[in-house]
């Protein structure tokens, strides 16, 4: 079994022009969707999402358990979807783990910008959708390493369907606070449905409101971390 801890790539800082689309199915996003310049610094992010493997590890090691545990970790992992993202995670439980890896939740930007490149790409891979690039409007979750040749310009995979990846932050648009979710899923929801689904482009973003710790999970629901430069080389 491939062992996919420590494998990051690196993005040098650049200015991109930020321009998004979005959804959402109660109310409107109140973000700021561009266009507008933003500064990306040196990172590094995972190659891949954070792995059913690499979650269980931490939760071994530090013993972590949720306050809330509603439908904490609800797909049961087992033994033979050790390299599936791990989904049924909270924004809050994402982040317990990224700190504890040295790294942090992408912020909105930032993810775009892995995913789409200095070269605005639609979809990771390139400027067509290709269902056979991605796990796309499918039954179930893959193994995150299924896709290698839908990678994004910087070598990232999965960026775009198999699970929707949370961003990290938190917004308050004086109705209520939510997330924005990116990449799309496995699932694609065809009626109206709390989070919706299927492969989605680098430039879409979706709006999800948060209401408690067991409805901020969800099986279509993951994420990958990010590191700051200065962070990564002192830890």
């Amino acid at each position: 079994m491939k062992n996919f801890e420590n494998d990051k790539v690196f993005i040098k800082s650049d200015v991109f022009i930020y321009r998004v689309q979005h959804l959402t199915l109660e109310g409107s996003c109140s973000m700021d969707h561009g266009p507008k310049n933003v500064k990306i610094k040196n990172l590094y992010a995972d190659r891949y999402p954070v792995t059913n493997k690499q979650y269980l590890s931490f939760m071994k090691k530090t013993g972590y358990t949720p306050l809330d545990t509603q439908r904490f970790l609800a797909h049961k992992p087992d033994k033979n979807k050790l390299n599936h993202p791990v989904v049924c995670v909270s924004q809050n439980d994402a982040m317990h783990y990224a700190k504890w890896v040295g790294g942090r939740l992408p912020t909105d930007e930032e993810w775009q910008y892995i995913a789409a490149g200095p070269n605005y790409l639609e979809w990771p891979w390139g400027e067509q959708f290709d269902p056979s690039l991605c796990n796309h409007d499918q039954n179930s979750l893959t193994a995150v390493n299924s896709y290698k040749k839908g990678a994004s310009w910087v070598g990232c995979e999965d960026l775009s369907g198999n699970a929707w990846e949370w961003t990290s932050g938190v917004y308050d648009d004086g109705e209520h606070k939510f997330a924005l979710l990116r990449g799309g899923s496995f699932y694609y929801a065809h009626d109206q449905w709390h989070v919706g689904g299927g492969a989605r482009k680098t430039n879409f973003h979706w709006k999800l409101q948060l209401l408690n710790e067991g409805m901020n999970r969800a099986s279509t629901l993951g994420f990958r971390c990010v590191y700051d430069t200065c962070l990564l080389y002192t830890s």
